[in-house]
């Protein structure tokens, strides 16, 4: 038997058919029990049970999945086993970018809301991505939580990125944020390392790299990249990283097709935790959209950069062909 989620107008997206969804997709598809449905959504057996007749009851359960927030279950299970990541979550893709954008950074705050057990500090590299999943946090998403950035971003030509989406998060919350009082690249490799000692940055570093919980999004190189919007890089200085190798940006580190720092140079210059704790946390959530973001989300994938990756189906398409 295989499963349909249908709505109506004034349903769509409310918390009862949202549940009634996900344990729907997860019996079906997933071939779970109910007792373990149960356990991954942090309910009873019982309510689960229900949770199935009403999405059959009121024909949500059809032929085929139907619904604006259905996830790509084949997709889904191919990036899973394809590039060895504990979870992968694919949403619909649009016409809209941007509206599929705002799909995929939805779904990214579904998965932090339903984390158990709860983040109690959680990492956060700031852009434009992350800033969009913080909005979709509902309020007392992780009462305490404490959220601390992962790399530098004291702004030169405006803050908005670099601040709004840790704070919305914290506030969200609620709970505490910890800002990197530093930028994310200085002009000297001794500025650097001066700052890295500093107790305040050092101190900030070293929470951040040990958040069982980080949540990023992988940024591009190209003229659109948030580093250029943020005025630490020029576009010829992006262009000539590209001409090197380099695909995409992870926590400000620029790196190429397999993952690896390409200018030494320029990352001794950057404040941010390291790769290899990136590597090393537990629960590592990449959110990436766009097919112009490939080349970075497949050099994340190949040097096992996250956990899990919240994507869309144009996209993930795109990572499985190779």
């Amino acid at each position: 038997m295989t499963t349909s989620v249908d709505q109506t107008p004034d349903a769509v997206g409310s918390d009862q058919e949202l549940a009634m969804l996900r344990a729907a997709e997860l019996y079906y598809y997933g071939r779970l029990t109910q007792a373990q449905i149960a356990e991954q959504l942090a309910t009873s057996r019982w309510t689960v049970g229900r949770l199935l007749e009403q999405a059959r009851e009121t024909g949500i359960v059809r032929i085929t999945i139907e619904h604006p927030l259905a996830r790509h279950h084949q997709l889904e299970v191919e990036l899973r086993q394809q590039f060895g990541v504990s979870s992968a979550i694919v949403v619909p893709s649009q016409a809209d970018s941007s509206v599929t954008l705002q799909a995929v950074c939805r779904a990214a705050a579904q998965q932090l809301t339903a984390l158990r057990p709860r983040p109690t500090v959680l990492g956060v590299s700031w852009g434009r991505t992350t800033s969009r999943v913080a909005t979709a946090l509902p309020e007392g998403w992780d009462p305490g939580v404490t959220v601390v950035q992962t790399n530098g971003g004291l702004a030169i030509d405006g803050a908005g990125h670099v601040s709004a989406a840790l704070r919305t998060i914290a506030e969200r919350g609620p709970g505490r944020v910890r800002m990197m009082p530093a930028p994310t690249i200085v002009q000297s490799v001794t500025l650097a390392r001066a700052l890295a000692q500093d107790p305040a940055v050092a101190g900030t570093l070293e929470l951040a790299a040990n958040a069982r919980t980080i949540v990023y999004s992988p940024g591009s190189a190209t003229s659109t990249s948030v580093l250029i919007d943020s005025g630490y890089l020029t576009v010829a200085e992006v262009a000539q990283l590209q001409r090197r190798g380099v695909v995409g940006d992870v926590l400000s580190h620029f790196v190429d097709a397999s993952g690896r720092i390409v200018d030494e140079e320029l990352d001794a210059r950057t404040i941010s935790i390291n790769l290899d704790s990136l590597r090393q946390c537990p629960n590592s959530i990449a959110v990436v959209s766009g097919a112009e973001k490939a080349s970075a989300a497949r050099a994340i994938l190949a040097a096992g950069l996250c956990t899990t990756i919240i994507t869309d189906a144009e996209l993930a398409a795109v990572l499985l062909a190779g």
